[in-house]
Formats: structure tokens, sequence, C-alpha cells
């Protein structure tokens, strides 16, 4: 099936277990192969802060695609979760000191 740009961007975006995460709104097309490798996708998730509510699939991700829908493995948001999990660890490290685990040898 071929997808104008413009019904590409209409498109719907779900995981496998019926979880809507929201529309294409953009892709990454290798230019050799002409392939798209990866759909951006804006959200309505409430992800605070992480990517400006935007998802990005990798081609490798997608379980089904036509042009109303396009079905993704569900691990694109356990993914995601887990991002905002640490980034709060990660946020407490800024501003410390790196420990010196080791001695210089000449």
């Amino acid at each position: 099936m071929l997808i104008k740009n413009k019904q590409l961007k209409k498109v719907e975006v779900e995981t496998l277990s019926c979880e809507y995460l929201g529309r294409i709104t953009d892709f990454e097309l290798e230019t050799d192969t002409g392939i798209i490798e990866k759909y951006h996708v804006k959200t309505k998730l409430s992800l605070t802060g992480l990517f400006e509510n935007k998802l990005i699939i990798n081609k490798e991700q997608i379980i089904n695609f036509d042009d109303q829908k396009m079905v993704v493995e569900d691990n694109v948001i356990k993914a995601k979760e887990l991002t905002s999990k640490v980034e709060p660890e990660v946020n407490k490290l800024e501003g410390t000191e790196p420990a010196i685990t080791s001695k210089r040898v000449n």
C-alpha cells in the first residue's frame, strides 16, 4: 500500500494492548534505501519533561500498519516509564563531585 505524507500524519498509533499513544507527526528516512526508519509520534500522555510529549518509534517496533492505525509493541511505553523513574535519581547527582577510585600511576 502506498500512503502520502499528508495521510501518514493522520495515522493513529497504539500499543498491542490497545493503549492510544498519539498520531504520527514526522518520520526519518534512510536516503540510501528510501526506507522510513523512525516515526515521530506526538502523544497526549502525561510524560512530563520527557521528549516534550513525543515518542520515536523504530520500524522494528511496528507490529501492524495500515492507512488508519499503527500498532506497536507494548514496551514502547514501558521504556518511557522506566526513563521517567530513573530521571529523578539522575537529577540528584547533578552538582556532586566525582569520586576518585584509583590513583594515577606514572
